[in-house]
């Protein structure tokens, strides 16, 4: 089992405990890439889920749901769809996201 070097202070955050730290750049990139990493499995443990039909796949989800799924604001979906990063589908005047796209989306993130 490998040790992860930052345990100890990962265990002094979640305590919400009080530091002063002197990090190198190399410590702090380190650091934040465990972070990233961590947070980014734990998002794609909620979206994992076994393989589905055809028409689950293309089932469609409006964006307030698409927002509370990835936890960022309307704004920020607004700019992923406007960069090709996320593209939404309009149908009238509701804007709309296929689960698969932003299932696919995570998973290439990750």
């Amino acid at each position: 089992m490998v040790k992860k070097p930052f345990t100890k202070l990962n265990k002094m955050i979640l305590k919400k405990e009080n530091l002063l730290v002197q990090l190198n750049v190399s410590d702090l990139q380190q650091l934040i890439r465990e972070a990233v990493k961590s947070e980014l499995e734990n998002i794609t443990e909620v979206f994992t889920t076994r393989k589905k039909d055809s028409e689950e796949e293309s089932e469609i989800i409006s964006r307030i749901d698409v927002c509370k799924l990835l936890k960022v604001s309307t704004t920020t979906l607004f700019l992923w769809n406007k960069n090709n990063i996320l593209k939404a589908k309009k149908i009238g005047n509701r804007v709309y996201y296929f689960k698969s796209d932003v299932m696919d989306k995570l998973k290439s993130l990750a």
